[in-house]
């Protein structure tokens, strides 16, 4: 069976290879659609695949191939996440495929507010994208934290943009209430007003660490939604945040959608406060390095902004080295690596094996390289009925685990994500060996197996 797929502007509707659900990794269910980690073929890379539950229509699909047509010609087409591709699966459902950033506002909050010079950088961008975006009639129409995604690079980027696929499938608003603009929620009105609102909010988030209108102890989500239709947002205080940023969030989420900046007044505030010098104390930031390379490419005529373009600027940026490349996806660790732990049986000779070698991609001939370390697993917690894993490396990584049980022909792999902590329920009695594998898009680091039981892991 083929699958039918839309390609960008001035590709046709071509046929390819029907998808075979070996290729797809869950990844995360949403209150519309569900998202998958696509396997690459050998020297590929990983693309995230957002599942929607009903066919396109023919107006929807339309729509949607107007809206990213507009977004590929805006000069900061750069800092979005666009569809690469629509495709239909075997089952008749559409899915949109787009590269994938491992990481949301979300994850980079998680530890804590972020430095104030990052939000200012972060703002300058979002705002610059909406801006360009307003002017060409586009409205993003669902500006939240987890829509603000983080590249394998560190340079931020907004996905999820334009009202076709909102319109076909409606979100519970429920969900984002504390991010979305109190007229959305009144009545369902998605503008560029309520753009400026949804990117206070997450503004508000990336530098407080909890939403504008946070959820109170014993409170239901319909109370959230009051506040926000009645109460002013909190100001912000605290840890030496500028006057200025703290009005400007004021103002774009205010009750009134005419009294909010529109995106290009905002873009301006944001420069002002950079010119300030606000950044000055923060160098080491995620966001901060790609301030002056995207503010250049939104200046050059959009012709002649290439991805060698972007990429030969990246790659005299020091502190950035570590993380160039390609990122490996997780479905493509799974079949690269060969470092899979096994469980030696009772009778065999449990002799000890040294640990694994980490691996990475080829270094170039002449070229000598040093290994990054290996990822630090710690000894496994055995519950009896379940295993708590925790590992750690010094920098960011996307993990997958893998688990072997005695008697199994297969490991079982477990994505992670970012995270570095799983419980694996487990059989009493069983012997069972564990193994971490992760990539910061350069590399591929494996941890050494530990085993519970008396089990000797082997690589």
């Amino acid at each position: 069976m083929d699958v039918r797929t839309w390609t960008p502007p001035g590709d046709k509707m071509t046929l390819m290879a029907e998808i075979s659900p070996e290729t797809l990794v869950p990844r995360a269910t949403g209150p519309v659609a569900s998202v998958f980690l696509v396997t690459p073929p050998a020297g590929g890379r990983t693309a995230v695949l957002k599942v929607y539950p009903r066919p396109l229509d023919r107006r929807t699909f339309n729509g949607v191939e107007v809206e990213q047509a507009k977004l590929a010609g805006l000069r900061s087409a750069a800092s979005i996440v666009r569809v690469e591709s629509m495709d239909e699966l075997p089952d008749g459902r559409t899915g949109l495929r787009m590269e994938f950033c491992p990481q949301s506002l979300p994850d980079l909050v998680a530890n804590g507010p972020l430095p104030i010079a990052d939000v200012i950088v972060l703002g300058q961008i979002l705002s610059s994208v909406l801006a360009e975006a307003h002017e060409v009639g586009l409205v993003h129409g669902g500006v939240t934290p987890a829509n603000v995604l983080e590249r394998p690079s560190g340079q931020p980027a907004l996905s999820d943009f334009g009202l076709a696929l909102r319109l076909r499938f409606p979100r519970d608003l429920m969900g984002d209430a504390a991010y979305t603009a109190p007229e959305v929620l009144r009545d369902g009105e998605l503008s560029e007003q309520a753009d400026v609102y949804g990117l206070g909010a997450v503004l508000y988030l990336a530098l407080t660490g909890q939403p504008p209108f946070p959820m109170r102890t014993g409170e239901s989500v319909d109370g959230v939604v009051l506040r926000v239709l009645r109460e002013p947002p909190p100001e912000v205080s605290g840890r030496d945040v500028p006057p200025a940023l703290s009005a400007l969030l004021q103002r774009m989420m205010a009750k009134d959608p005419d009294a909010r900046p529109d995106a290009t007044t905002v873009v301006r505030e944001f420069e002002s406060l950079l010119a300030a010098g606000t950044t000055s104390a923060e160098d080491d930031l995620d966001f901060d390095d790609f301030r002056d390379e995207l503010a250049a490419e939104r200046r050059m005529p959009v012709a002649t902004v290439s991805a060698e373009t972007a990429t030969t600027k990246r790659k005299i940026k020091e502190p950035r080295k570590s993380r160039k490349g390609l990122l490996i996806g997780i479905g493509a660790v799974l079949a690269l690596l060969v470092v899979v732990p096994v469980v030696f049986q009772p009778g065999q000779d449990d002799e000890a094996t040294d640990p694994p070698p980490t691996v990475g991609p080829p270094a170039a001939t002449g070229t000598p390289t040093t290994p990054p370390p290996t990822i630090e697993l710690k000894p496994p917690q055995d519950k009896g009925t379940s295993v708590v894993l925790a590992w750690s490396y010094p920098k960011p990584l996307t993990y997958a685990v893998i688990v072997a049980e005695q008697g199994s022909k297969d490991a079982q792999a477990t994505y992670r994500g970012t995270g570095n902590t799983l419980t694996v329920q487990v059989s009493p009695g069983l012997k069972y060996c564990f193994e971490v594998q992760g990539t910061d898009g350069a590399h591929v680091l494996v941890s050494a197996p530990q085993g519970i039981r008396g089990a000797t892991c082997n690589s």
